[in-house]
């Protein structure tokens, strides 16, 4: 079945009219094979319908002629004359919106890179960017502009003709062949290596180059672009020791490895002193808990590989004029530029209405926005209608030649297909059935892909064969072929890289404690690849230090840092936030108003995410919608118990005659034998909590093969650190895996296991009266983004902790929302992972950059729950004493 539909080009199209060469559009579905990556074949031309829009028109001529025409026979697309449209490209239900913009010709192109870094493979990765200067298309004095841009990305469009100087060590893909198939489901402009460069001569076996150039052929220009050729697969003894108490069993150990991105060969020693810097901070510093706790029970490696240039590609564009928000910050800019709270953010309003035309001179846009049904009036201010005007790039970035092919946020240019699609409306008049809807729709074209500080795999780096997206796994992609080839670099060169392969099938401890720690001062930072990997810059800037070439092409190139500041501090957050997502927890941070469009339905399954659950699957009313009550006997965290005395299976239990043995580390069996010399004696509980491949461990089971309760201690073996279980239900007993917990628990008043919500606070969620049955945010408003801590509600007869913030329960704002999603306290290092370095704002309820004890407890229990007791003892935020 496919998971998606592809466009090529891309999604951002430029059509020259004085072109004699052809815009083939081509859409290819996309399959994951068995094998691992995907497979495209190319759906017939005339299985796609293809709409066109004009939204700089007055209302009632956006759909009229004259529009772009697509025609279904051969896929190609022609234009009568200049201008912008968006456009929507629908195979089905499947859809993907785009941007054409039509020029009267093209006057001058170039590579889009310095340099470009491609992998040996039998597909091809690396995809050089192209980029062209237009003519003019504005006549003087035009109203509205025509408004195309005069610099455009012209990547895969098969305007120029690129060849490789040498075939046998690359080759240059490109559509040939009938019209659909895999020959025609090629990238236009992809690089295939055959043969890895940079390989010395040895033993008569001719060397290869450091670099081979590729051509490329237009407007009687010809231009070269050295390409190197790099095996990600091949076996590197390249894994050094960090921390490992345990490398010869990296296989049952949660293993912990930093790599290097954008450090050029001679920042090798930069790198080692980060990550030395970010480990000794992360599993030093209290507020990082529970990552010092744990120290022991993880390897951690490092691995250095080379780029020929510093810092990730940046993929927006950037304004470069004087302006409200500054030069050099990104589009759409995604912080508020107007001091009144309920007007649009930059970004927002560029979702709703558009980027602002070239040469733009009206001033009543606002009031046409509203007549069109765009936009609040209201919600746009002078203040945020001046800035909008001016936030406009000319240049297009050129990309950077690093070993991974990072980059930061997203091109116009790389969409991915949604469903389902909107039918086009009969007709643009005002009214008209369907319209607002299509319109909608095609305005999701300026809404990126994702934020600009996402740092995740570059597509023309890694190609659709095998990266689908961050959300996916991505089975053989350029980053995992090189982890899954490690060996630790001293004999017996143990293979540890497998480790870090994601298996969708089974849980591997080690998925996703990957850190990709990227050489670069912008600020960025992603869990990717479906929690296999973090990647993260090394500083918190966010305004990009650029600068244009010589002549009238309008190159631009960024202007690194020849060492960046690095911010140690805010790395070490980074990666402990990101961590966080490996062990299966989600953000709990809020960047939108109101509810996610998903989450209010009523759903019979809670979103994924140990840490966070979703109204649909919670309301108790299942008809009215308007009601937002919700029912805290589901919250998943709820069940989750505390524990007096604990440790970790450390070999599978076997079943013994009466009972089950279970062995435990040697050293911690003296609180054992305390417990079972106690009288009378003291109720013990073995637990196997499962985990999912993707690192989920609630909703906790609660079979008899996951947890055994009215258990007793009836012999220890201090000297082999086993004991024998006895009670009801053993017969037969079933075998709990190694890393499975025993443990006493706490209790309540009322002989009932204490869990990590307060007796009081659970029973006041459940209270029949809808007043109770809310979450316990104080600030009840959940339509607009609060990016602070929540403090909880006063609770009849209990007193909170001191850090009132810290009580476990269920508060609303989570997953990005501000209403919808619900997480377990009022703050955590998975909302706001920096702490604040003000006391004085710590001491009223700032932020701390801690996790809270929902989040500690889930990463202790992955780890080694062993550590349970510990952790309640020393963490949980326990209630001031009444009085």
């Amino acid at each position: 079945m496919p998971l998606d539909i592809v466009l090529f080009p891309h999604c951002d199209l430029h059509l020259a009219l004085s072109s004699t060469r052809p815009l083939i559009l081509r859409v290819c579905d996309r399959t994951a094979v068995p094998a691992g990556g995907y497979e495209l074949a190319r759906i017939a031309p005339g299985a796609i319908t293809v709409s066109f829009f004009a939204p700089h028109r007055p209302p009632g001529e956006r759909l009229a002629p004259p529009l772009p025409l697509y025609n279904p026979g051969d896929g190609q697309i022609t234009a009568t004359q200049p201008g912008v449209y968006l456009f929507q490209v629908r195979r089905g239900s499947d859809y993907i919106v785009g941007r054409l913009q039509v020029h009267n010709s093209i006057v001058a192109w170039w590579f889009g890179n310095d340099s470009i870094t491609t992998a040996l493979d039998d597909v091809a990765h690396a995809q050089p960017s192209i980029y062209a200067k237009f003519s003019d298309d504005d006549p003087p004095g035009t109203t509205p502009p025509i408004g195309t841009d005069l610099i455009g990305d012209i990547t895969g469009h098969g305007y120029v003709t690129l060849t490789s100087t040498r075939p046998d060590i690359f080759q240059v893909d490109g559509p040939t062949g009938p019209p659909t198939g895999p020959m025609a489901a090629r990238r236009e402009g992809g690089l295939r290596g055959l043969l890895e460069t940079g390989i010395p001569a040895s033993h008569g076996t001719p060397g290869t180059p450091g670099t081979v150039d590729l051509t490329g052929t237009f407007l009687n220009q010809t231009q070269r672009l050295p390409v190197r050729v790099v095996n990600y697969a091949k076996h590197r003894h390249d894994l050094k020791p960090v921390q490992t108490p345990n490398v010869a069993h990296a296989a049952e150990q949660h293993n912990i490895v930093f790599l290097a991105e954008g450090f050029r060969k001679s920042d090798e020693e930069t790198f080692d002193e980060i990550v030395t810097r970010v480990v000794d901070q992360m599993f030093d510093q209290p507020r990082h808990q529970p990552y010092p706790m744990l120290e022991g029970s993880f390897n951690i490696f490092k691995a250095f590989g080379a780029s020929q240039e510093h810092c990730a590609t940046v993929a927006y564009r950037v304004a470069d004029g004087d302006q409200t928000t500054g030069a050099g910050l990104p589009i759409p800019y995604a912080h508020r530029v107007s001091n009144n709270r309920d007007v649009y953010t930059l970004r927002e309003l560029v979702a709703k209405v558009g980027l602002p035309m070239r040469k733009e001179r009206r001033t009543n846009l606002p009031d046409i926005w509203a007549a069109q049904g765009l936009i609040v009036r209201n919600r746009v201010d002078p203040t945020l209608l001046e800035a909008w005007m001016k936030h406009q790039g000319t240049g297009i970035l050129h990309a950077r030649d690093t070993l991974y092919g990072m980059h930061l946020g997203c091109r116009w240019a790389d969409r991915s297909s949604g469903s389902p699609a909107v039918d086009p409306p009969a007709s643009d008049q005002t009214g008209t059935a369907g319209l607002r809807e299509f319109i909608a729709q095609l305005y999701e074209f300026y809404t990126p892909a994702q934020a600009t500080h996402a740092l995740t795999p570059d597509p023309r780096r890694h190609p659709p064969e095998r990266f689908a997206g961050r959300d996916y796994t991505n089975p053989g992609n350029l980053i995992l072929q090189y982890l899954t080839g490690l060996e630790y670099t001293f004999a017996p060169f143990h293979h540890i890289g497998p480790v870090w392969e994601p298996d969708d099938g089974h849980f591997k401890p080690s998925r996703g404690l990957v850190a990709l720690i990227t050489y670069d001062e912008l600020d960025g930072g992603s869990n990717v690849n479906h929690n296999t990997l973090t990647a993260l810059t090394t500083n918190k800037d966010i305004g990009v230090e650029f600068e244009y070439a010589a002549g009238d092409k309008q190159v631009m190139r960024r202007k690194p840092s020849s060492k960046p500041d690095v911010k140690c501090t805010e790395t070490v957050d980074t990666v402990a936030h990101e961590f966080g997502h490996s062990f299966g927890l989600l953000d709990e941070y809020e960047n939108s108003g109101g509810d996610n469009p998903k989450a209010p339905a009523t759903s019979r399954d809670d979103i994924s995410g140990d840490n966070a659950s979703m109204l649909g699957f919670l309301r108790v009313n299942l008809t009215d919608l308007r009601d937002r009550q919700i029912d805290v006997t589901k919250v998943k965290w709820f069940a989750l118990p505390r524990m007096r005395q604990s440790a970790r299976l450390i070999i599978d239990s076997a079943p013994v005659l009466g009972g089950i043995e279970i062995m435990i580390d040697k050293r911690h069996i003296a609180p054992w034998q305390k417990i079972a010399a106690q009288n009378p004696p003291i109720e013990v509980h073995l637990r196997n909590f499962q985990v999912s491949p993707e690192g989920f461990q609630l909703p906790p089971p609660t079979g008899p093969a996951q947890i055994l309760t009215k258990l007793k201690i009836a012999h220890i073996e201090p000297a082999l650190g086993t004991m024998t279980l006895v009670g009801p239900a053993l017969s037969p007993a079933p075998t709990f895996a190694a890393g499975s917990a025993v443990y006493v628990p706490l209790w309540d008043a009322h002989d009932q296991v204490r869990t990590v919500v307060e007796p009081a606070v659970r029973k006041h969620l459940t209270a029949p009266t809808p007043a109770n049955r809310m979450p316990l945010n104080v600030d009840t408003d959940n339509q607009h983004v609060n990016d602070e801590v929540d403090i909880p509600r006063p609770i009849p007869d209990f007193q909170a902790p001191c850090k009132s913030r810290k009580l476990i329960g269920v508060y609303e704002g989570a997953v990005h929302f501000a209403g919808g999603f619900y997480r377990p306290a009022g703050a955590c290092k998975m909302r706001s992972h920096s702490g604040d370095p003000d006391p004085l704002q710590r001491l009223f309820g700032a932020d701390d950059g801690e996790f809270c004890f929902v989040c500690k407890w889930l990463i202790v229990n992955r780890v080694d729950p062993g550590y349970h007791s510990i952790l309640d003892a020393m963490f949980y935020p326990k209630a001031k004493k009444n009085g």
